[in-house]
């Protein structure tokens, strides 16, 4: 009598792919993109903005970013300040005309530095700038 087992173990190769190690990369991948995800959207120019009653940002619009040292940002690109008119009118031929800028500016920067940004960027052709504040927390009411 011949044993069973045997003849089913040697019968041949498995027809059959293991993708459980796959699955372990793909899911390995997808934990080390939602870590990281939030550290590529940082602004490369950190500013303490001024506190204000404001509403949220529109979904059509750039943020130039402005740091006491000088230092300038449009979005998540840093930039010189030379070629920020360059960079705003690039940003409102590729979004269009009524593109809003938000000049975010720490509040250590000066009133004249601000101005003189502000000019800049009207220069550069932007119709729409409001300055960025950050939001106030309302008290909870009793």
């Amino acid at each position: 009598m011949m044993d069973n087992r045997r003849k089913i173990l040697s019968d041949g190769p498995i027809a059959g792919v293991n993708i459980v190690p796959v699955i372990d990369l793909c899911l390995v991948l997808l934990v080390v993109l939602l870590i990281i995800s939030p550290l590529l959207e940082k602004v490369p120019v950190e500013v303490t903005l001024p506190k204000a009653h404001a509403r949220e940002e529109k979904e059509n619009s750039v943020s130039v970013t402005v740091s006491p040292d000088g230092r300038i940002a449009l979005d998540t690109l840093l930039l010189r300040r030379e070629d920020l008119p360059r960079a705003i009118r690039a940003s409102i031929q590729r979004e269009g005309p009524n593109l809003l800028i938000i000049v975010r500016t720490d509040e250590n920067v000066t009133y004249g530095d601000l101005t003189e940004i502000l000019k800049v960027i009207k220069d550069a052709g932007a119709k729409n700038i409001a300055v960025g504040t950050e939001l106030i927390k309302e008290a909870a009411l009793p």
